[in-house]
């Protein structure tokens, strides 16, 4: 199949999504067995981060982000994030792949 403008994977995982910070997280403790945010989403996805997940930064990952869906309810998600981006205003949005957020339970 011709790929086009139309075509969209099956997968969706494969698509990129708006997010946007969670603001007021800066107490939030991870689960128990994670030292961090950040570690938390690498054993949760089975990888280490090695860069800002954020699309067309190429920044490091020195935090794991709290970060919603725009346009979706406050569903909290983990996302490897440079100090750039992990500090812009809740109201602003960035672009991410939808299968590099990790839901926080």
């Amino acid at each position: 199949m011709p790929l086009n403008k139309k075509y969209k994977p099956n997968n969706h995982n494969m698509s990129f999504i708006k997010v946007k910070n969670k603001k007021g997280t800066s107490d939030k403790t991870p689960p128990s067995g994670y030292s961090s945010w950040l570690d938390f989403w690498e054993k949760k996805k089975g990888t280490k981060a090695t860069r800002c997940e954020a699309l067309s930064c190429s920044g490091k990952p020195d935090v794991g982000g709290h970060v919603i869906k725009d346009g979706e309810g406050g569903k909290e998600y983990i996302l490897p994030l440079c100090f750039s981006h992990n500090n812009k205003s809740e109201s602003e949005t960035y672009e991410a792949w939808d299968a590099d957020l990790i839901a926080v339970s």
